[in-house]
């Protein structure tokens, strides 16, 4: 018995002398990848020139899995941000044809895995020479797959996502019709999102336009609505008709999927929950009939909520495209996204941040079903 206490007893002490020197050694993670000339989604550079890539570190060639997919197609990424392979089903004909180049590190030269651009790794540094010219009015994203492993044998296990845009410059001759907009902006700080009624006029001729957005609320008025439950409870106190299969009880901030829901949503100008803002950018006719859609650099200053919260939002800059619906005779969708310089709420604050856009335009019978409870969207002033 004794000398199985002392066994116990030096079995401890070594564990005591070894942590320490385990405890010491040095996290050797995988490697990373920033894209050069990204300003928080916004490309510096032009969309006709080559994607750099800085590694964090050398990496095995053979391991480089790199693919750049167009996120312009409806439901490119779902509400939680999964593409098309990654969503539940998985949709992989679809995510297959929304790649604009692909490029395998094991088969650099099989036409099937590598193709739509020249890739050349120079140390840490790996430059993309697409065989096209980037749009300005689609977003993209460029993935690193799982599996970038530097020459130690430390390999990512996720994909390394890197969002890209291009900025419009300037207009042009434009079928954007001037008239009333929904918008939704998904904004990543503090998972915030804003809803929008906007009034714009755009110039079919240089494209420039102007807008006057407006907050899209929740509200009781909307409870009387048919089909709506008889009462909703004090902690979910707003009908919900169309983001679910059944009429439901929701919060007013209850988050928005979907820009046909725009109905549940009333125009709201006014303090404490409401606010407006006014900006112009411009919109151009593309070759592939889309249409580039944007902004120069402007600054959102509002205040939301009950506590007078002021939100400041500096060097905001949209980009997107909007397409013509088949479906709908005068609809037009547009999607899109957007990056902000600096973010303060009550003056504090020095972050960035960025976001997605989807919208869509009214037709005049819907802009009525709007304003029949009495708030009408905010217009435009005169020229």
């Amino acid at each position: 018995m004794k000398a199985f206490a002392l066994r116990i007893l030096f079995f401890a002490a070594a564990a005591l002398v070894l942590l320490p020197a385990s405890s010491c050694q040095t996290f050797d993670p995988a490697p990373d990848a920033t894209l050069v000339g990204d300003t928080n989604g916004t490309m510096s550079q032009g969309p006709g020139e080559p994607l750099v890539v800085n590694l964090s570190e050398p990496v095995k060639a053979s391991s480089i899995r790199v693919k750049c997919v167009a996120l312009a197609v409806p439901g490119a990424l779902d509400g939680e941000g999964n593409l098309l392979d990654e969503q539940s089903p998985p949709d992989v004909q679809a995510f297959k044809d929304s790649i604009v180049f692909a490029y395998d590190g094991a088969n650099p030269d099989d036409e099937t895995v590598s193709y739509g651009a020249k890739v050349e790794l120079d140390g840490t540094k790996l430059t993309i020479t697409p065989d096209s010219t980037f749009s300005v009015s689609v977003p993209y994203l460029l993935i690193i797959e799982p599996g970038l492993e530097d020459l130690a044998g430390h390999a990512t296990a996720v994909r390394i996502r890197m969002p890209l845009t291009y900025k419009l410059t300037g207009g042009g001759p434009t079928r954007l019709p001037s008239g009333y907009y929904y918008f939704i902006m998904n904004v990543e700080y503090l998972s915030q999102q804003l809803r929008l009624y906007a009034d714009m006029d755009v110039d079919p001729k240089t494209g420039i336009w102007r807008g006057k957005f407006t907050a899209a609320t929740r509200q009781t008025l909307t409870n009387t609505r048919s089909g709506c439950p008889s009462s909703c409870p004090k902690d979910t106190p707003i009908c919900q008709l169309l983001n679910s299969a059944l009429p439901s009880c929701v919060k007013p901030s209850d988050t928005q999927s979907d820009v046909t829901q725009f109905p549940d949503f009333l125009p709201d100008p006014n303090l404490p929950e409401g606010y407006t803002f006014s900006t112009e950018g411009f919109a151009k006719d593309e070759p592939d009939g889309t249409i580039a859609f944007g902004t120069a650099p402007f600054d959102i200053d509002i205040q939301v909520g009950a506590g007078h919260i002021e939100v400041y939002a500096k060097s905001t800059v949209i980009n997107g495209q909007f397409v013509e619906s088949k479906a709908v005779k005068g609809r037009f969708t547009g999607k899109g996204s957007f990056s902000v310089a600096l973010v303060q709420l009550n003056g504090s604050g020095k972050d960035p941040t960025k976001g997605d856009l989807t919208a869509m335009t009214l037709l005049d019978s819907e802009v009525k079903q709007v304003e029949s409870y009495g708030e009408p969207i905010p217009k435009l002033p005169p020229k």
